[in-house]
Formats: C-alpha cells, sequence, structure tokens
C-alpha cells in the first residue's frame, strides 16, 4: 500500500516516527558500504596480491560513484518524483554489492564500488528532499539531526559486524550482507513510501542541469555553509580510508578487534547529533555550526601533535579521531539545514549538490590518503589537520564577506 504524501502537520505522530525511520534507513547504506568492509582491506590486498592503497582507492572510487549519481538524481527527481528514483537506486545498490562479492582484482572491486555508490546515492539524497518537500524548513535541520541518530547506529555495528564475519564466512560475505539489507529495505520502501514530490516541467538537458547546479552554488546563502563543512569534513574520510591501516598494519591490531577501535565514533556522532537536535529546538543554528568547525580545527592540530611525537601510540591517537568524527554530527545537520533553508523550489537539486560537493571532497580526500605509503600515522594526522584548518579559514572568509 503506497501512502499518500501529506502536510506534515496532519501526520500522526506514529507516521511522523515512521517517516523519520524510513528516511533515517535510507541514508545508511554509505556507512554501511564503508564502515563494513574497513577491517577486511589488508586481507583484500593480500588476496589480491596488491598493496593497501590500491584496496584503500576502492573507497575512492565509493565517493566518485557518489558525486556522479548525486548529479543525475538531484534533478530527475525533481522532474519525475522521489519514489521510483529511490527504488531504482536500491536495485543498482544490489547489484554493485553483488558485483563487488565476485570481484577478483581491485579493477573489478573498484568498478562494482562505483556501481553500488550510484545506487546507493538515491536514499541519501532524496532522503533529505523528502523531509524538505513535507516538512516546513524551521523543522529540517531537527529532523535532519533526528535522521543522524540513525544514520550513527552503523559506525556502531557495522566494523564489528565485518571484523566477526572476515574470519568465519571471508570478506566476500560481507557485500552479500550488504546485498541482503537493501534487498529488504527496497521492500519496506516499496510499502510505505509516499510520493512526497508531483514532479516538474523542469528540463533535463545536461547544459540546463549544469545552470541549475552553477546557480545555488553561487548563491552565498548556500557555499557559505557547504563548502567549510565540506573542507573540515574531509578529515572524516581521510580518516576512514587510513584508519585500518593505522590500526591493524601500524600497531597490528587483529582484524576482529578493529570495531573496538572504531565504535566511540557512531557513539560521538549520536551524542554530538542529538546535542545538536536540542539547541536547534530553541537557538540559532549558525553559533554551533561556528562552535563544530572551529573545534574541528583545533582538533586536528591536537591529533597532529600526537601522531607527530607519538605519545600513547594507538591509545594516544583514539580519543582526538573520536572527537573529530563526532564533532561531524553536529556540523553535517547543521549546515545541511541552513543551506537549504532558500531553496524549497529545489530541494531535489540543491539536496543532491550538498551530496556531489560533500563526496567531491571525500573523493580528493580518500585519493590523498590512499596515495601516501605511510608506515606511521603522521601522514593520517597531518591531512586531518590540514582539512579542520581549510574548513575553519573559509568560513571565515565568508563570514568577513557577508557578516551574520
Amino acid at each position: 500500500m503506497i501512502h499518500p504524501a501529506a502536510p506534515s502537520d496532519s501526520f500522526s505522530h506514529a507516521r511522523r516516527i515512521e517517516l523519520i525511520v524510513l528516511f533515517g534507513v535510507l541514508t545508511v547504506f554509505t556507512p554501511i558500504a564503508i564502515d563494513m568492509y574497513l577491517p577486511a582491506m589488508p586481507t583484500m590486498a593480500r588476496e589480491f596480491g596488491t598493496s593497501i592503497s590500491s584496496v584503500e582507492h576502492s573507497l575512492a572510487a565509493y565517493f566518485l560513484g557518489i558525486a556522479i549519481g548525486q548529479a543525475a538524481v538531484g534533478p530527475i527527481s525533481d522532474r519525475f518524483g522521489r519514489r521510483w528514483p529511490i527504488m531504482i537506486g536500491l536495485g543498482l545498490y544490489i547489484l554493485g554489492a553483488a558485483a563487488c562479492a565476485l570481484s577478483d582484482g581491485p579493477l573489478a572491486l573498484n568498478a562494482a564500488r562505483f556501481l553500488q555508490a550510484l545506487g546507493g546515492c538515491a536514499g541519501s539524497v532524496l532522503a533529505r528532499a523528502c523531509v524538505r518537500d513535507l516538512f516546513p524548513p524551521q523543522q529540517a535541520a531537527r529532523i535532519f539531526a533526528q535522521m543522524l541518530l540513525i544514520l550513527s547506529v552503523s559506525p556502531l555495528f557495522a566494523p564489528f559486524i565485518g571484523g566477526a564475519l572476515l574470519p568465519l564466512t571471508g570478506w566476500r560475505s560481507l557485500f552479500w550482507l550488504q546485498a541482503g539489507v537493501a534487498l529488504t529495505t527496497l521492500a519496506v520502501t516499496w510499502k510505505l513510501l509516499p510520493e512526497s514530490h508531483p514532479g516538474s516541467d523542469r528540463r533535463l538537458h545536461p547544459l540546463h542541469v549544469l545552470k541549475d547546479y552553477w546557480d545555488i552554488l553561487k548563491d552565498v546563502r548556500f557555499s557559505r555553509y557547504i563548502i567549510p563543512t565540506t573542507l573540515t569534513g574531509g578529515g572524516l574520510y581521510m580518516f576512514l580510508t587510513g584508519w585500518s591501516h593505522v590500526v591493524i598494519d601500524i600497531y597490528h591490531v587483529p582484524p576482529e578487534y578493529f570495531g573496538f577501535t572504531f565504535v566511540l565514533n557512531g557513539v560521538g556522532l549520536i551524542l554530538f547529533s542529538q546535542f545538536a537536535v536540542r539547541w536547534l529546538a530553541h537557538r540559532p543554528a549558525e553559533p554551533l555550526l561556528l562552535a563544530g568547525i572551529a573545534g574541528n580545527a583545533v582538533i586536528g592540530l591536537l591529533a597532529l601533535l600526537f601522531g607527530y611525537t607519538g605519545w600513547g601510540g594507538l591509545l594516544g591517537l583514539i580519543p582526538w579521531m573520536f572527537l573529530y568524527c563526532a564533532m561531524i554530527g553536529l556540523i553535517n545537520p547543521t549546515s545541511t539545514g541552513l543551506a537549504m533553508h532558500h531553496f524549497g523550489h529545489a530541494a531535489g537539486m540543491a539536496s543532491a549538490l550538498i551530496g556531489i560537493v560533500f563526496y567531491g571532497g571525500a573523493t580528493i580526500a580518500s585519493f590523498a590518503m590512499g596515495a601516501v605509503h605511510a608506515v606511521t600515522p603522521l601522514p593520517m594526522t597531518a591531512l586531518i589537520a590540514a582539512c579542520g584548518i581549510l574548513g575553519l579559514g573559509s568560513y571565515l572568509l565568508f563570514r568577513l564577506a557577508r557578516p551574520g
């Protein structure tokens, strides 16, 4: 049964919760696809007979697929609606995950990860757009933060599941599991997802689409929030790309215990995102965003100090990685709500452009981390610190150019 879309004030409390949970679930496929196979990356490199850097490039391929996929899915959903693009995207994600499980080398893996990302991006983009369709702008930032609560659960379990299954069933089972989760979600989506957008007469000519994206990006009401968030968020993707190598290869932690070094990041995302929910209920968003971006600049420098000196070894790094990742829990939903506030007429394209910029930055960050042959944690922490400083610097430059 397809529930028709309705104004947000006509939703029952149960229906509202149902929608928020569904939208939250649609956003988890990217972190599941990333986090679950992190402990398997060194094993995959050995099985393929290649370097860890070659396998790390599969993360960059995934981020690139998300960026390109979102460039298409946003305008398509504004033209034809949200429901069918989400379901087609889930189908592509299933095919890509199966192809990952069957891959026989890094090139095949990269191609399969790219396909998986093309499909997986639809849920993330269009869940945000559905929120903007169904709920007034003043509620959007709070709902984004509530969705992030669901999104944040995946780092708590995905690395543990990956580490536990790896010695029992091998790394290929991790991708079969991702395909199964997506298939189940596809069935639930078919039953519960409303069509929140009736479509429009928006043209889909590539030049017209590019012009629409450029019009949004050059609007300072959008870029002043998204560009600093992308830069500081690059540190998160440096961490995701390099952490398994640091933990397993440099500090010699067995893969099945990798999840213990990762779990606090999910806890931090939950705590900080829920702090954002409470803050945004009664206070302005701009000071919270500034505090988060400035905090990550300081945290990145402290991580660099510990990476350079080696103080505390792995235990000396974990608190700073926890804080940097946790801070993203309040930065991303806050900046997303601020950036989309003025773009209700093109919520699909605005949401897609946020993802394009975020994951374009993630692709560059991941390639940069994967290009480094690290024998100590110093390269990773140095790159994370650089992202934090660039994020704060760009935010302050935008603020000086356009105060308030």
